[in-house]
């Protein structure tokens, strides 16, 4: 039985910027252990649509909708789950109108491969979240451009003095938070709305969307809540 990560390791180029082998072993058993069989897909973020066939190959059954801010020449021609579209991620409007013309139900799995920019990731994210299904899982990728001072919005890591405070206990413990690694280190902040919760809030924003949140190197994976 062909599996997301065989399939991948079949099928994988030479080309740099395409996604790792270790994603999609991460990616399956994620989605495994979880009991994910997703059979509506969305991947924001396109580029030359290597793993747009690959996901399109391990679940011949789900529809895939695949964006990407500039269109290329793909031939997806031999995938007829897959529709290709321009969409930028930063625009919540045009993201939530694809997702109810295509996705009326839900999203099983979003695949988050744009950017890379904290900012820009965080838009996507507050945008898409909201559709995934419970249970669903999102993917978040490349993170580790947050550590990079050629990035934009990046920089090498830095460590940040702790202020000491009363009784020698510091209240903060200040880490490095540029770009995407700023943003994936926020998402904590969405698995335990309880603990966030005052008497001044009878609810509060940062409801626990999230029910597990697991890293690996240079991805993030959220499920659903």
């Amino acid at each position: 039985m062909s599996t997301l990560f065989s399939i991948a390791s079949a099928t994988h180029s030479a080309d740099p910027t395409t996604k790792p082998l270790h994603y999609y072993k991460k990616y399956q058993q994620f989605l495994s252990h979880h009991g994910i069989s997703p059979r509506s897909i969305l991947e924001i973020g396109t580029y030359q649509g290597e793993s747009t066939k690959v996901f399109s190959r391990a679940f011949p059954e789900a529809k895939i909708v695949a964006l990407d801010i500039e269109l290329r020449n793909i031939d997806f021609s031999a995938f007829p789950n897959i529709t290709y579209l321009q969409a930028d991620q930063t625009k919540a409007a045009q993201l939530a109108e694809i997702i109810l013309t295509h996705f009326p139900e839900g999203i099983d799995l979003v695949i988050e491969d744009a950017s890379h920019f904290g900012y820009f990731s965080k838009l996507t994210f507050d945008a898409v979240f909201p559709f995934v299904k419970k249970g669903g899982a999102y993917f978040i990728e490349d993170w580790g451009t947050g550590y990079w001072d050629s990035f934009p919005d990046g920089s090498r890591f830095q460590e940040f003095p702790i202020a000491v405070h009363a009784n020698n206990l510091p209240k903060r413990l200040p880490s490095h938070d540029f770009g995407m690694v700023g943003f994936v280190k926020s998402l904590v902040d969405l698995t335990h709305e309880t603990a966030i919760k005052t008497t001044q809030q009878a609810e509060s924003k940062y409801q626990s969307r999230i029910d597990t949140l697991e890293f690996g190197e240079g991805i993030c994976m959220a499920l659903k809540a």
